[in-house]
């Protein structure tokens, strides 16, 4: 007989969960270097380089590409008639989704969002984060000359529902620099206590990834 086969591919193939990735969510990770930026958010002083085992590794979710063949008794593989992706696709309903003009919300995209909604449910850690930091506002004329990538939980989900986040590995990593963004501006010990209330969100955040 014949069977379905999986292999890695680019991202305009089927999105399939992988098995989790191993991450210790008391050590601090920071978001991906954005390349040619040289800003303190993306080179943190003393940083060179991706975390140390168990966080360093390529991806930054569970979720993958893959590109789907039917792999025949001979050894043989080709790729699926859309009967068979059909089939594959009510028999695997929670391990595959395809990345694709059709419409409605991927499973990854409502875990993410899910993930936000906690967050802000957080009330007490969360307050600094659920919308854009307002220089004028808050007094921090300083903060665009520092905070060259400014994220919040607001802006984050609008991307989300707009589409603009492609794969949870961006997401993944806007949400880790909304944290980045506060322990580079702010201090701790301050009296707003933003840098403890990041610290605890950011755990938060490492531990639902986990369940993702």
């Amino acid at each position: 007989g014949s069977r379905i086969t999986a292999a890695p591919a680019s991202r305009e193939h089927a999105m399939m969960a992988a098995p989790p990735v191993k991450v210790d969510p008391e050590v601090f990770v920071p978001p991906p270097a954005r390349p040619g930026c040289d800003c303190q958010v993306c080179n943190p002083p003393g940083y060179t380089g991706q975390p140390a085992a168990p966080n360093s590794r390529e991806r930054l979710s569970s979720f993958q590409a893959y590109k789907l063949v039917k792999l025949e008794s001979d050894g043989t593989r080709r790729p699926l008639s859309n009967a068979e992706i059909k089939d594959f696709e009510k028999s695997h309903a929670s391990q595959c989704e395809w990345n694709s003009s059709r419409g409605g919300q991927k499973q990854w995209q409502k875990q993410c969002l899910a993930i936000i909604k906690k967050l802000r449910s957080q009330r007490k850690q969360a307050w600094a984060f659920n919308e854009p930091v307002d220089p004028v506002a808050l007094n921090i004329p300083d903060y665009p000359d520092i905070i060259k990538h400014p994220m919040d939980l607001a802006t984050l989900e609008g991307l989300l529902v707009s589409g603009a986040i492609e794969a949870p590995d961006q997401f993944v990593a806007e949400m880790r620099t909304i944290f980045r963004n506060s322990y580079v501006y702010n201090r701790p010990g301050s009296g707003d206590l933003v840098y403890e209330s990041a610290e605890k969100l950011s755990l938060s955040f490492e531990k639902e990834l986990l369940k993702m």
